[in-house]
């Protein structure tokens, strides 16, 4: 029997524990805004002891855009911030 902790518990009843597969998470990124990905685990069937994980830009929001600027030199260049010293 699998023990679970009480915590974990109340995690799971709250949703903000799920089984694996398909769902779909946000980021809050500081320069560019919210972005939102489906995010899907398949299976790797010669390897059950790792976990791939796939996160695809939620169709029919702005976050495939963001991310192409974000991948842009000036969109890279917007993105740097000068170190302390």
């Amino acid at each position: 029997m699998l023990a679970v902790s009480e915590e974990f518990a109340e995690l799971r009843g709250r949703g903000d524990v799920r089984p694996g597969g398909q769902m779909v998470k946000e980021i809050a990124h500081p320069g560019i805004g919210l972005l939102r990905f489906e995010s899907t685990q398949p299976p790797i069937s010669a390897r059950p002891d790792l976990t791939t994980v796939m996160h695809n830009p939620v169709p029919g929001t702005d976050t495939a855009e963001k991310l192409e600027r974000l991948a842009s030199p000036e969109g890279w260049r917007e993105t740097i911030r000068p170190v302390a010293s």
